[in-house]
C-alpha cells in the first residue's frame, strides 16, 4: 500500500513487487478515495514541476547555443547552407516562442 499511495500505479506495484494485479486494485479500493485524490494532486504538482525544471533548462540551453551561433568566427567557418538552416530554424524558434509569449500574457 505504501507504494500505491507514494503514487505509483496498480501495473507499477503488481510489476515491482511481483504481487497479482487485481490483489493491488483491492488493496487501492482500501484506500479512502480523499487521500488517493491527495496522492494524484501531488503527482500532478511534481510533474509540473519536472516540466517547469525541465523547460527551463532547454531554454537555457537554447540561449547557449543562440551565444555561440552569433560568435563571429564560429559563423565563418560554417558552411552556407548549415548557416541558412541554423538561421532558420533559430528565427522560427525564436518567434513561436514570442507568440506563446503574447499569448500567456493575454490571458487566453
Amino acid at each position: 500500500m505504501a507504494a500505491l499511495l507514494a503514487g505509483q500505479s496498480v501495473s507499477e506495484v503488481a510489476a515491482d513487487y511481483k504481487i497479482d494485479r487485481s490483489l493491488v486494485s483491492r488493496w487501492k479500493q482500501q484506500i479512502p478515495a480523499d487521500r488517493m485524490h491527495q496522492v494524484a494532486l501531488k503527482k500532478q504538482h511534481d510533474f509540473g514541476e519536472l516540466l517547469s525544471e525541465y523547460l527551463a533548462t532547454l531554454l537555457t540551453t537554447l540561449k547557449v547555443q543562440a551565444e555561440v551561433a552569433g560568435d563571429p568566427d564560429y559563423i565563418r567557418k560554417q558552411p552556407a547552407a548549415e548557416l541558412a538552416t541554423l538561421h532558420g530554424v533559430m528565427a522560427d524558434k525564436g518567434i513561436r516562442l514570442l507568440e506563446a509569449a503574447s499569448r500567456d500574457g493575454d490571458g487566453e
